[in-house]
């Protein structure tokens, strides 16, 4: 069946999927077609947000021709990513002092790189992308 994706903030796709294929493979047609990244995308229907792990057909809704919306997520911080991760093992407080010497450190690190330590990082990012 086909079913239309339309961004929130504009563009859209048409994507060919069976009933068995699961939101998340629906999200990755998505990012190819309009650019918009897995990790980014939420996926709506009649205002309700679609799970990655359940397939098309278990939305009884979603029929050929149907209109999905895609709502594009902010990506998280650096800092955000770290002090979720860390408020697992850790109090507010001892997460908020790791992150904060984290990020000094980090901010260190980085301030202190040449023009060729950046073009060496970047050459070396493309290559485990391609």
């Amino acid at each position: 069946m086909k079913i239309i994706v339309k961004g929130i903030r504009g563009g859209s796709c048409v994507v060919d999927v069976q009933e068995t294929t699961t939101i998340l493979e629906l999200k990755r047609k998505v990012a190819t077609d309009i650019n918009i990244p897995v990790a980014q995308q939420t996926m709506v229907l009649f205002g309700k947000t679609l799970q990655d792990d359940k397939t098309v057909g278990s939305y009884p809704k979603i029929k050929d021709g149907t209109k999905l919306y895609v709502a594009v997520k902010k990506p998280d911080t650096l800092n955000a990513a770290l002090t979720r991760f860390l408020r697992q093992y850790y109090s507010d407080q001892q997460c908020t002092a790791i992150v904060d010497e984290f990020m000094k450190d980090f901010q260190n690190k980085v301030s202190n790189l040449s023009l060729d330590d950046l073009e060496r990082i970047a050459k070396a990012d493309m290559g485990s992308s391609a």
